[in-house]
């Protein structure tokens, strides 16, 4: 009996192997007559559950983030507290793609919107609420060789855009060089509780080139030193050339950038200026430790009519810009970003200030009339320190930030006759932006 169920065993199991080949080749057979229009279905399934595009030769990657705060403030009479968007690294979504041409040459695309959500360098103290909607900061196409370099054509970044913010910090969402971003909205207050007729973002930038429709040339990088030219708008044309290195636990890059615009369209918004600007940073890896300076020098060469009738030439405008940080490995979450900064920035005003900028910075009488009444404005300072943390969230693409700034303002204000008037007597302003940034 145990020896003819062993043998009915082996026949059945000899049958089913028998059955699993047939069974195999007949799928075999089967799969090379529709695997085609099997693999077709699916993936036109996927596609109706994933972003779309119009062909299968171009990528397509959507990507972007969110980033709010809370910004508190007080300019020394008022304080208060906003929710905004933070302007340091603003909310935004965008696509890009590309494709392969030939071996080494690749054309490809990228669109991007920002948006425009009560913004932390929009907002002052009569109103709480900034703009709204969307803006169009990227759309253009390139077309990109290994060995020639790339070019690019549409709404694209000039070659100033980002060269003062060379930055190892992994903080800059928190602060950095662009220091009007937070807080560039609020107007300066005067000791005496009046509001002067000047922004904080009057008398600082950093210079930065932002985007326009334009043409621009990117070199391939030659012992890590890349040369960019853009021209566009007409009126603008930028070149620079960017240097990076990373080894030896050291990581280093030095930007510098000229930019110069001209406007023919006649007196007076006609701008004719150029600007020299440029950043360096170094992250020491295994310590963490890492220095960042931003600087930057603007001529603007239209001369204006000033208060007392006489024309000239405004001084240059100039900046320079330091940060300290160390990034420390403190928890499980992600790095640990500290930093401490400090920013001068000099005579953005200096000349053809208008009598309501004049009247409003000047503790005492003001006009062209008395001797000792301010008449007009010949320069100014502003002096920006501060310090925060930021900690990363690596798991979740996200930065946790904090971040304060200390303001202050000096004008030198003069009679009519060129006599010393005095300097506007301002109150410091402090601002603290707290939030998060989430990348997708």
């Amino acid at each position: 009996m145990v020896r003819s169920f062993r043998h009915a065993a082996a026949i059945a199991a000899a049958s089913a192997l028998s059955l699993a080949t047939l069974a195999l080749s007949a799928s075999a057979a089967d799969l090379a007559g529709n695997c085609c229009a099997d693999l077709e279905e699916r993936i036109a399934e996927l596609e109706a559950t994933t972003a779309r595009k119009g062909n299968r030769k171009v990528s397509l990657t959507v990507s972007g983030q969110v980033n709010k705060a809370l910004l508190l403030w007080d300019d020394g009479s008022e304080s208060n507290a906003y929710v905004v968007g933070n302007k340091n690294d603003q909310t935004n979504f965008g696509i890009a793609g590309d494709a392969k041409i030939a071996p080494g040459v690749t054309a490809g695309y990228e669109i991007v919107l920002r948006l425009l959500d009560n913004l932390s360098d929009g907002v002052d103290q009569t109103l709480s609420r900034g703009d709204t909607g969307f803006d169009l900061w990227q759309a253009h196409w390139f077309i990109e060789s290994e060995t020639l370099g790339k070019v690019s054509v549409g709404k694209a970044s000039r070659v100033t855009d980002t060269a003062p913010e060379a930055d190892f910090s992994e903080a800059g969402v928190a602060g950095y060089a662009g220091v009007q971003d937070v807080g560039g909205g609020f107007f300066l207050r005067r000791k005496d509780g009046a509001l002067a007729d000047v922004a904080w973002g009057d008398i600082y930038s950093h210079f930065n080139g932002d985007t326009a429709n334009l043409v621009r040339y990117d070199s391939p990088s030659f012992g890590g030193f890349v040369v960019s030219a853009s021209w566009g708008e007409d009126d603008i044309w930028d070149a620079g050339i960017r240097y990076a290195y990373e080894g030896n636990g050291i990581n280093f890059e030095a930007v510098v950038a000229y930019t110069e615009v001209t406007d023919e369209g006649g007196e007076p918004g006609r701008v004719d200026e150029d600007t020299v600007v440029g950043s360096a940073s170094i992250l020491h890896e295994a310590s963490g430790l890492n220095f960042t300076v931003a600087a930057g020098q603007k001529s603007n060469n239209v001369a204006v009519a000033d208060l007392d009738g006489v024309t000239r030439a405004q001084d240059d405008a100039k900046f320079i810009y330091v940060k300290a940080g160390w990034i420390a490995k403190l928890n499980a979450l992600g790095p640990t970003a500290f930093y401490g900064e400090y920013g001068v920035f000099e005579d953005f005003i200096s000349a053809g200030a208008d009598a309501g900028v004049v009247a409003s910075l000047a503790s005492g009488a003001s006009g062209c009339v008395a001797a000792g009444a301010a008449c007009r404005v010949t320069g100014n300072e502003a002096d920006v320190w501060g310090f925060g943390v930021v900690q990363h969230i690596e798991a979740a693409e996200m930065q946790l930030y904090l971040g304060y700034r200390r303001h202050s303002a000096d004008f030198d204000l003069v009679d009519g006759a060129g006599g010393a008037a005095g300097t506007a007597q301002l109150e410091d302003f402090d601002t603290v932006i707290s939030g998060a940034k989430i990348s997708f």
